[in-house]
């Protein structure tokens, strides 16, 4: 399974579909947050998500730790590496990918705050907001 969700987080970076696959939520609602207010926001909590990719789609938990590491649990399997923002972007790096891989992030509040990462698509020379794959609606403080 753990291959296999890496191999699924490899396909979700590198896809192109700019439909939101979390239903009910536009992007245009949602405002983008930025370094420290990514950092801010992760470190120090537990986060309880649900993610859908059109691949994966079930409850997600998350802890991003000061240190740059991280762990997300997913379909009973624990995921660990590490975390940094780069350019306004979160970027997780898995022990065994090259390279680390970045994503948006928004918040929303339908119904309460809610964080949404977001695929980036390349348009030519700029980056737009593509998929919404995942969303957070709960944070326990660590």
């Amino acid at each position: 399974m753990k291959k296999q969700f890496s191999i699924f987080l490899l396909i979700f970076f590198v896809s192109a579909n700019i439909n939101a696959e979390i239903s009910g939520v536009n992007i245009g609602d949602l405002t983008q947050l930025y370094k420290e207010q990514i950092t801010k926001i992760l470190v120090g909590n537990k986060l309880f998500g649900h993610y859908d990719d059109g691949v994966y789609q079930g409850p997600v938990e998350e802890i991003h730790y000061q240190n740059g590491d991280y762990e997300i649990i997913a379909d009973g399997t624990t995921y660990r590496g590490k975390w940094k923002t780069i350019n306004n972007q979160i970027c997780y790096k898995q022990r065994d990918w090259i390279q680390f891989e970045c994503v948006l992030v928004y918040v929303g509040f339908n119904g309460g705050m809610k964080l949404y990462f977001v695929e980036k698509v390349e348009r030519v020379l700029v980056y737009v907001a593509g998929m919404i794959y995942e969303e957070i609606y709960k944070s326990i403080k660590l």
